[in-house]
């Protein structure tokens, strides 16, 4: 998870990242302040609601995760063609785009073809351009080939950051 710091960053912009962190802090203050009348009471609800805050914290960089993953191979990773065998939307949308679940065939430079999966963001003006058989462009992990993701020079909001 520390690894992808820097791509959250990069995803949620300067503010983003501040907000996803300042406000759950300001509403276990503002719960606390409430329940203060009664130390005992204070301290449960302080545990609960950070408890609470921090896992809803966890669930949103969890989403987030396909995006920040991506960005980062985007930046060390090795390109290769791929073709898309399937596609399917994951419902959630950042943004103009949809996060997309592909299974692709990627063909390395030099090695044989072999099947992976990735999701990715796809701005919904391009989203005609992927479909199942079509080649696109993609970034492979050196250290682990299963890892890949869409290049972004060709859809991504990211590649004009």
């Amino acid at each position: 998870m520390l690894r992808l710091l820097p791509y959250y960053a990069r995803v949620l912009g300067p503010m983003g990242l501040v907000t996803v962190v300042l406000i759950p802090c300001g509403l276990i203050g503002m719960i606390t302040m409430v329940a203060a009348d009664n130390p005992a009471v204070a301290g449960v609800v302080t545990v609960l609601a950070g408890g609470f805050t921090a896992a809803m914290v966890g669930y949103f960089l969890w989403r987030l995760r396909p995006v920040a993953e991506g960005l980062r191979l985007a930046t060390v990773g090795r390109p290769a063609r791929a073709r898309i065998d399937a596609m399917e939307e994951t419902g959630v949308t950042i943004g103009t785009s949809f996060l997309v679940r592909f299974r692709l065939m990627v063909s390395p430079v030099g090695g044989p073809s072999y099947a992976a999966n990735c999701t990715d963001l796809v701005p919904r003006l391009s989203i005609g351009q992927f479909s199942p058989g079509a080649e696109i462009d993609v970034m492979v992990d050196p250290d682990d080939p299963a890892r890949v993701t869409v290049r972004p020079a060709e859809h991504s909001p990211s590649s004009v950051r």
